[in-house]
């Protein structure tokens, strides 16, 4: 049985879920455990040094699949559903995913500082078992779970105000993008269907707004949440909303 191994939190491992999902490709999904499956996971994509990260795909057949885009292409190829790389779209698919990542690296980065100072995020960081029996002593596992990760992808090389003018440049021209976008469909898509574009633009807005379906315990959310940012780009929001109901509308359970 083909395996994805990622975070039920992490907008990246969304867009490889939803990507398994809308092409109704069969899976299992195993959560990662941050620092305790860091071992298994380099053995598992054959890196022992540098920078391992999920989502990762395992097929049936053995293959090892990394980046929540490669996942999606991949799993284009297999079941059946939404063609999400039409080749006229090709181009512009890849900006939309560039601009997915950048908006995600840069509320990564203040998500996790706003976390640091916040003990109920941090102990939600801490695997529930490891919780349950740490009690107060969780929220000082999160705390170094959260600085080794602003660390691991260079979200302290830049000053909070640098990352966010970064997510409302993105956020300006996925706007400026629906508003070009083909009308008269039920629900708006970028290329007038459902495509990984919209997969991905859905999740540059997790750090202005998170939603419903990603899987965040409360504090988490807290923080994952930017109050300016949801405000000001509230119809992209309802936007990434409307997506969700229309072809997300059951996430899987963990």
């Amino acid at each position: 049985m083909t395996e994805l191994l990622g975070l039920v939190f992490s907008p990246w491992t969304e867009k490889a879920r939803w990507a398994l999902d809308v092409r109704r490709v069969p899976y299992t999904f195993r959560h990662y455990l941050p620092l305790i499956g860091e071992p298994a996971l380099r053995l598992k994509v054959r890196r022992l040094t540098g920078r391992v990260s999920v989502p990762v795909l395992t097929t049936g057949d053995g293959r090892v699949i990394e980046d929540s885009a490669n996942i999606a292409r991949w799993a284009d190829g297999q079941g059946a559903g939404p063609t999400l790389f039409p080749p006229e779209h090709e181009a512009a698919i890849a900006r939309f995913v560039e601009l997915s990542e950048r908006a995600l690296a840069a509320g990564r980065a203040r998500s996790l500082v706003r976390m640091l100072s916040d003990d109920e995020a941090l102990a939600e960081m801490a695997p529930p078992p490891l919780r349950r029996a740490l009690g107060p002593l969780a929220s000082r596992i999160g705390h170094m779970g959260v600085g080794r990760t602003l660390r691991k992808y260079g979200g302290h090389e830049a000053d909070g105000e640098t990352h966010r003018r970064t997510q409302i440049e993105v956020l300006e021209e996925l706007r400026a993008a629906l508003a070009k976008a083909p009308s008269g469909g039920a629900v708006k898509t970028l290329f007038g269907q459902l495509t990984f574009a919209d997969i991905a633009a859905a999740q540059a807005l997790v750090f202005g707004g998170p939603p419903a379906e990603l899987k965040l315990g409360d504090a988490s959310r807290r923080c994952f949440t930017d109050p300016e940012l949801r405000e000001r780009y509230a119809d992209v929001i309802a936007w990434r909303d409307e997506l969700y109901r229309a072809f997300r509308t059951a996430a899987p359970a963990a």
